[in-house]
C-alpha cells in the first residue's frame, strides 16, 4: 500500500517506538530484533495476544503497532478497532500468513495503515522495516503539517484579538514550544542597534546567560540573523540548515560564550530569522532544538519565516493604529552603509571610532549639500587628509576646539538627505561612524516609510531602517520641541546652522554675509530669516 521511504526521510527519524503483537512468540521475538537492528531509532514492545496487545497499547503508547492478523483470543482487526477508538491516525501495519484477499479489503475499510503478507524469505525483515518507517514518516508529517495549519490560524486570530506586542510575542513563543515542539524560542526587539528580548518561553536560563544589561551578547547566532538580515541557524560544531560550512563570521560565533552554554541546556541547534515590514528592522525571532528533535529542513524554515512575517504584520499595524490615535508624526533612523554616501565615504577614510555629527544640512538647487560637521576623536589634519582620499566631498573653513573638529563639507554628489527632502521626509540629524551613515528623520505618517526607504535603495546599497517611533514612544522633554514648532523649516535651519557655526558668540565664529552665502541668499534675506526666528521664539518664551 505505501512506497518505500527515502533516505533522508528514514535518516531524520528518531526515538520511534513499536508494538509488535503476534501469538507466534518466537517470530515476535525475531522480528523485534530484526526491527530494532535495521533503524537505530527502533524501540519494539512485544505482546503475544489481543488482551496484552491493548494492555501494551495503552501503557506505552507507541509510535505505530505492528499486529498479525490471527491472534489466540482475537484477530488483528480487534485489535486496530482499539487503536482507532484512541487515534484515527496512527500507524497500524497487519501482518497476515493467510494472505486472503477479503481480509485485505476489509482491514483497509476499517482504516488500517498497511497490509503485508508474513513472508519467510523476508529472513531480514527488509520489507516490514520499509513499510514501518513509511508509516511513521507520513503519520509525523501529516501531524507536524496539522500543527502548522492549527498554528498559523492560531497566530492571525490572534492579530484580530490584540495589537499589544508584548503579548503577541508572548503568544508566539508559547505556541512555538508548546504547538512545534522547540525546546526554546524569543523574540527580540532593535533598540538603538542592539537587541533587547521582550519575550521568551522554554529557554529563559540560557537567555540570561547571554544577556549583559538587557542586551543579548553579539555572538549568539540569534543576534547574527538580525544583524545580518537573513536567516542563521549554526549547531555549537557545525551549521545547520541552509549553509553548507560557517562562513569567518559564523566561525566566531561557533567559538563565542553561547556555545558551551547551549549545550550545558541540551541545545543541538540555535535558529534566527529576522522580522522585518516593508525594509524595517524590528527584530529577530530565535528558536533552539534539543537532540530529541530533527534538524531544519526547509517547512520548518517556511514556518518560522511565515511567523516572523506575521510578527512584522502586526508591529507594522500596532505602531500605524497608535500613530493614528496620536495624531503625530512618525521618526526613524535609516542606517547606510553605502560609500558612495558622502558621510559614509569620509567615515570610511578617518580612523576607526572617529565619529561626525551633521547637526545642520544646507540643500543647494543641484541636488548637492553644505554639511556643518562636528567631528570628534580626531584633529583638523586628519579629517583633511581623509577629505582629499574622498569622491564625494570636498571641505571649506575648519577649525578645532575643546568640543572637537567643526568643518563645513561640501557634497560633490547628490546626497542621501535630498533624497529623503524630495520624499516628504524631514531630516532631523545625520551621524556617521565607521562608514555608516545615521539619518534621523520624520514623516507625517507611517505609510510613507516603505516609499523613502524605496526611494534610497534606488540610489544606494545596504539601506536599514534600524529604529520607528512616535512621540509617545519618547521620554517627555523640556519644551524645546514645543519652541520651535512655530518656526518655519528654513527658519529652523537658519538658526541651526547660526547657532553651530558660531554666529551668536564673540567674537561671532561667522558673519551674516557668511551665513548668506552658504545658504545661496542675499544678506538682507538671511537677516530677516533670523529676526523673524528670533523674534518667534522669544515670543513663545516671554508669553507662556
Amino acid at each position: 500500500m505505501g512506497n518505500g521511504p527515502t533516505a533522508v526521510d528514514a535518516a531524520q527519524l528518531t526515538d520511534v517506538r513499536l508494538l509488535l503483537v503476534d501469538d507466534d512468540e518466537q517470530w515476535a521475538r525475531v522480528t523485534g530484533r530484526l526491527l530494532e537492528s535495521a533503524h537505530e531509532a527502533f524501540e519494539v514492545d512485544l505482546a503475544d495476544s489481543l488482551s496484552a496487545g491493548r494492555s501494551r497499547f495503552e501503557a506505552t503508547d507507541p509510535d505505530c503497532v505492528i499486529c498479525d492478523y490471527q491472534l489466540g483470543d482475537g484477530t488483528g482487526l480487534d485489535l486496530l478497532e482499539t487503536v482507532r477508538e484512541s487515534d484515527a491516525d496512527r500507524p497500524f501495519v497487519l501482518v497476515t500468513g493467510k494472505g486472503d484477499e477479503a481480509v485485505a479489503s476489509e482491514a483497509i475499510g476499517r482504516g488500517v495503515t498497511d497490509y503485508i503478507p508474513k513472508n519467510h524469505d523476508d529472513t531480514d525483515a527488509t520489507l516490514l522495516t520499509n513499510r514501518v518507517t513509511n508509516a511513521v514518516v507520513s503519520a509525523r508529517a501529516r501531524r507536524q503539517l496539522d500543527r502548522e495549519r492549527r498554528g498559523k490560524a492560531a497566530a492571525l486570530e490572534l492579530l484580530t484579538s490584540t495589537t499589544d506586542i508584548g503579548e503577541l510575542s508572548a503568544e508566539f513563543c508559547r505556541m512555538l514550544v508548546e504547538d512545534h515542539g522547540y525546546a526554546g524560542a524569543w523574540i527580540g526587539a532593535v533598540e538603538d542597534g542592539e537587541i533587547v528580548p521582550q519575550a521568551v518561553e522554554g529557554c529563559g536560563a540560557y537567555l540570561d546567560g547571554i544577556t549583559n544589561s538587557g542586551v543579548v551578547a553579539t555572538d549568539d547566532p540569534v543576534v547574527m540573523a538580525a544583524n545580518r538580515e537573513e536567516s542563521v541557524a549554526l549547531s555549537p560544531t557545525d551549521v545547520d540548515g541552509r549553509a553548507s560550512k560557517p562562513d569567518s563570521e559564523q566561525q566566531a560565533a561557533l567559538d563565542g560564550d553561547w556555545q558551551q552554554l547551549a549545550v550545558d541546556h541540551g541545545f543541538v541547534t540555535a535558529a534566527g530569522v529576522p522580522i522585518r515590514r516593508e525594509g524595517v528592522r524590528i527584530g529577530v525571532l530565535g528558536v533552539y532544538r534539543s537532540a530529541q528533535q530533527q534538524s531544519f529542513d526547509e517547512r520548518q524554515w517556511t514556518l518560522l519565516e511565515e511567523y516572523a512575517r506575521i510578527l512584522g504584520y502586526a508591529h507594522r499595524t500596532a505602531e500605524l493604529k497608535r500613530s493614528l490615535l496620536a495624531d503625530e508624526a512618525v521618526h526613524l533612523d535609516i542606517e547606510i552603509t553605502d560609500t558612495t554616501a558622502p558621510i559614509a565615504e569620509l567615515t570610511d577614510q578617518l580612523a576607526t571610532g572617529v565619529s561626525v555629527e551633521v547637526p545642520s544640512t544646507i540643500e543647494q538647487h543641484d541636488g548637492t549639500a553644505l554639511y556643518l560637521t562636528q567631528l570628534s576623536g580626531t584633529n583638523p589634519e586628519a579629517v583633511e587628509e581623509a577629505t582629499e582620499a574622498c569622491e564625494s566631498v570636498d571641505i571649506g573653513d575648519i577649525s578645532d576646539d575643546e568640543d572637537g573638529v567643526r568643518c563645513d563639507l561640501y557634497s560633490m554628489v547628490r546626497t542621501p538627505e535630498d533624497v529623503l527632502a524630495a520624499n516628504g521626509a524631514t531630516v532631523e540629524g545625520t551621524v556617521g561612524v565607521d562608514g555608516t551613515t545615521t539619518i534621523s528623520v520624520s514623516l507625517s505618517d507611517h505609510d510613507s516609510v516603505g516609499d523613502v526607504t524605496e526611494a534610497l535603495r534606488t540610489t544606494y546599497d545596504d539601506v536599514t531602517v534600524s529604529r520607528v517611533w512616535s512621540q509617545q514612544d519618547r521620554q517627555p522633554e523640556t519644551g524645546s520641541d514645543e519652541l520651535v514648532e512655530s518656526l518655519t523649516e528654513r527658519q529652523r535651519s537658519v538658526l541651526r546652522h547660526a547657532y553651530f557655526d558660531g554666529y551668536f558668540e564673540q567674537p561671532r565664529g561667522v558673519s551674516a554675509t557668511e551665513l548668506a552665502t552658504k545658504f545661496d541668499r542675499s544678506r538682507t534675506t538671511m537677516t530677516q530669516h533670523m529676526r523673524t526666528a528670533q523674534r518667534k521664539l522669544f515670543g513663545q518664551l516671554f508669553d507662556q
